[in-house]
């Protein structure tokens, strides 16, 4: 005769996220593990991609040129909203 044994169950164990460090810098910090990318590496990387797209033909040019102007005028808001904050 074999025994047949029931596995045991387990609780799911939950990791907290620390909190990411409120430095001055202008890194992002990848949220779950917690690596700090600079912005310069985040901005190339957006145009190139978003460049990519459209010369691939994923998306037009006029809607790649709105895109693009969109994220300007979304960047400077928050840069001037921020000095106007802190000073």
């Amino acid at each position: 005769m074999t025994e047949t044994t029931t596995p045991k169950t387990t609780r799911a164990s939950v990791t907290k996220l620390k909190p990411a460090p409120t430095n001055e810098s202008s890194d992002y910090v990848v949220p779950i593990v917690g690596v700090h990318v600079p912005s310069v590496v985040v901005d190339v990387a957006f145009w190139g991609g978003l460049a990519g797209a459209v010369a691939l033909g994923v998306v037009k040019p006029p809607v790649g040129a709105l895109v693009g102007a969109g994220v300007l005028v979304a960047r400077h808001q928050i840069r001037t909203h921020f000095q106007s904050a802190a000073g």
